[in-house]
């Protein structure tokens, strides 16, 4: 016998693991109060969640004692973990606070605290939905315990949401039933991230001139987000033009930076090349400041590039965006931004020199960026797709 709903709003455990950030939560945060969620995060967390407009409940973690105490053990110990047991960011005490919860939502097949909340599922009815932004088939499955527990989920899920068709695709070809796959994308906020001028005050912080040209790159500084590429691309567009008032920003930090400085000044561009971060409540300064937004990545070992919030960021802030046909990027930004191929710091330059010198183009992905932002990415209106999601498994 089906058991009546029960009144008031649909109760959901928020699980990220030592991902939960604010980019993600801005869709979570509209669907209140007819939703009420609880988010845990853990001490390790990867982003800062002082900004996040949800109530959040900090979890502990059997990770936490080793990254304490140094965080080159604190790897090593979760790559034991995950060797032997597969329990990397187990929670404690998650299945007690799921037994509350209407709805567990996790995030990736293959995390333990995704079977965690399996198995709150089998005690105590909690329906399980999954986001899956893993966008390569049959990841995460080298260590015998961890796959397990990964098909479990695969198979016990009540439904996958993903924010690109490809994450979808892969879960198919996994096994999963494609009845129980929404592509959802996560949506950000249309109001703050907009066309606009740039605040003064970021420029001069930034020493940057009126007529200067700025090309932004908004990501962690490592080899796979092709910022090597992007230095070397630009470098060759100022040897061919010395005079053009060209600025490279790199807004990220990451294990690159040095080296990156170290070629700029062998490149000779260390004046034009400014190394600076945004927090993310002023993040849609830095979209502001910029007439075209690189988003460089390459493909690596166990990593493709997955949704990319920089991309309809930059897209919904009316910047250009020249980015590259890896991972999911494609179904990302669809027609409103230049595709080049990964690691190929000349098709990056050309692409680079004519959004440069071509102002019609440039107005032209303006526009359709815009217009895609709007069409795809509104958390507003995503948000009430995500609530109708919840409402199909209740």
């Amino acid at each position: 016998m089906t058991r009546p709903a029960q009144p008031g709003p649909i109760r959901v455990g928020l699980i990220r693991g030592a991902f939960l950030n604010p980019f993600e939560m801005q869709t979570f945060e509209r669907m209140q109060p007819e939703v009420a969620f609880e988010a845990y995060h853990i001490r390790i967390n990867r982003f800062a969640v002082d900004g996040i407009k949800l109530p959040l409940r900090r979890m502990r973690c059997i990770d936490d004692l080793a990254a304490r105490l140094s965080p080159r053990l604190g790897y090593y110990f979760d790559l034991a973990l995950q060797a032997t047991c597969g329990l990397d960011y187990y929670h404690f005490g998650l299945d007690k606070a799921l037994a509350r919860q209407q709805i567990a939502h996790t995030m990736e097949t293959f995390n333990v605290f995704s079977y965690q909340a399996l198995l709150a599922k089998r005690r105590h009815g909690t329906k399980l939905v999954v986001t899956v932004f893993e966008n390569r088939p049959f990841a995460a499955e080298r260590f015998a315990a961890k796959r397990r527990m990964k098909y479990q989920v695969l198979h016990g899920a009540d439904l996958f949401i993903v924010p690109t068709p490809r994450a979808g695709e892969c879960l198919v070809l996994e096994g999963a039933d494609p009845a129980r796959i929404r592509v959802i994308p996560t949506g950000i906020d249309l109001e703050r991230f907009r066309p606009r001028p740039a605040p003064a005050g970021e420029r001069a912080r930034l020493n940057l001139f009126p007529g200067d040209f700025v090309f932004l790159s908004v990501a962690v500084l490592r080899w796979e987000k092709g910022v090597h590429e992007i230095l070397q691309a630009f470098a060759k567009l100022v040897r061919e033009q010395p005079s053009a008032p060209l600025r490279l920003v790199f807004a990220g930090r990451g294990p690159e930076q040095e080296l990156l400085r170290t070629r700029s000044l062998q490149l000779g561009v260390a004046d034009r090349v400014i190394f600076t971060r945004f927090p993310y409540e002023r993040m849609h300064h830095a979209y502001n400041l910029a007439d075209v937004c690189l988003l460089n990545s390459a493909p690596r070992k166990g990593w493709l590039e997955q949704f990319g919030f920089v991309l309809p960021e930059a897209l919904a802030s009316g910047v250009p965006v020249i980015a590259t046909q890896s991972g999911s990027i494609p179904e990302v930004v669809g027609d409103a931004a230049r595709l080049v191929p990964p690691a190929d710091f000349l098709a990056l330059h050309a692409a680079m020199r004519e959004l440069w010198t071509n102002a019609q183009e440039r107005r032209r992905l303006s526009a359709a960026g815009r217009a895609r932002a709007e069409r795809e990415y509104d958390a507003g209106k995503n948000s009430l797709r995500f609530r109708e999601a919840y409402e199909s498994v209740l």
